[in-house]
């Protein structure tokens, strides 16, 4: 069994080989989307930013999340190779390109991020500049709330994450599009997620704790370039609120190498395992913002619940990157990005 974390790295210094910058420099335009979505407003995810990233030898893109008034969370592996200068935020607009530009002042990576396991995979960005008005934050969800999300999956109640985002739109990762796009998933319990497990079939309980899984019957999901992305939840005790209950729950970090697999689930790092190094890595602690959400994606008419009748184009999984320059960045960075046994096994 393979996974893969969808970072879409798209270019390298022409240098390193005719061969790799001639296929990544094809593949260049490709920016972050997800499979089988609707096409979806800025209203429907104020909180979604679209991440650039580029130095003299790598460039790619990301997901991430607005937090608070000045930091966004994405995922570790994404930064992993860049520093604040060279990272840009888009932010404000479905299309990401006509988002507000925003320079990136500090990137803090979690210490622990390793990138054989994924363990960790969470990382913040603070911002130089403010935020437009059309973004908002996004509450997270607190960790004495985790329990209450953990019940629904048990209960496999289906359509209750959002998820959104730039990456590829189908499975062979060949289509694609300039608008955000979400949908709806379902939340797998530790004891049905088969990344949680290790070959025995015997849960691995640090894995459990520190992951989400989603599926669905439908080919749909997070694809190349949706890394640190959100995972959205509402809680239905603050349905009522201004904030509609939506609370980050996940960050998009790693799934099956072929994007949308019905049979295995993508996995997100579990924002309650990280809430406190959040909270002691934010100037002056985090609070929860007091937001108001005028859009709501979980509603039954809002469109982003898949047709199960939606058929997997098959292919190689999204490949924003080509296979010789993975293997290059495997042998010179130390990363295994592109084939690996299942999560920990």
């Amino acid at each position: 069994m393979r996974i893969k974390q969808w970072m879409a790295v798209v270019s390298l210094a022409a240098a390193i080989s005719p061969m790799t910058a001639m296929a990544v420099t094809e593949s260049a335009e490709k920016s972050p989307r997800i499979v089988g979505g609707q096409v979806a407003s800025i209203d429907d995810a104020p909180w979604q930013v679209y991440i650039s990233l580029n130095n003299a030898f790598f460039g790619g893109a990301c997901g991430g999340t607005i937090i608070s008034d000045k930091y966004v969370v994405t995922a570790a592996h994404c930064v992993d190779v860049f520093s604040a200068s060279d990272v840009v935020v888009y932010a404000g607009s479905s299309n990401w390109q006509q988002g507000f530009q925003i320079l990136v002042e500090q990137i803090i990576q979690h210490e622990d991020y390793d990138s054989n396991t994924f363990e960790a995979d969470i990382a913040m960005l603070k911002l130089s500049s403010p935020l437009p008005n059309t973004s908002k934050p996004l509450p997270l969800l607190s960790p004495d709330i985790q329990i209450d999300l953990d019940a629904e999956f048990e209960t496999a109640e289906i359509n209750n994450l959002f998820l959104s985002g730039w990456g590829a739109t189908d499975t062979s990762g060949t289509e694609f599009s300039s608008s955000l796009k979400g949908v709806l998933m379902t939340g797998i319990s530790d004891e049905q997620c088969s990344w949680t497990k290790d070959r025995s079939g015997n849960i691995i309980q640090q894995v459990a704790d520190a992951i989400v899984c989603t599926n669905h019957t439908a080919a749909v999901g997070v694809c190349d370039g949706d890394s640190g992305g959100p995972l959205v939840w509402q809680d239905p005790q603050h349905a009522s609120d201004s904030d509609l209950g939506f609370r980050l729950v996940g960050i998009t970090s790693f799934g099956y190498v072929n994007c949308a697999n019905v049979n295995y689930e993508d996995g997100f790092t579990q924002l309650t395992q990280y809430y406190d190094w959040i909270n002691d890595n934010i100037d002056g602690g985090y609070n929860s913002p007091t937001v108001s959400f005028s859009s709501n994606p979980f509603a039954s008419n809002s469109g982003f619940a898949p047709s199960s009748s939606i058929a997997s184009s098959g292919g190689g999984g999204g490949g924003a990157i080509s296979l010789y320059a993975l293997l290059l960045l495997s042998f010179t960075l130390g990363l295994s990005i592109y084939s690996r046994r299942r999560f920990l096994s």
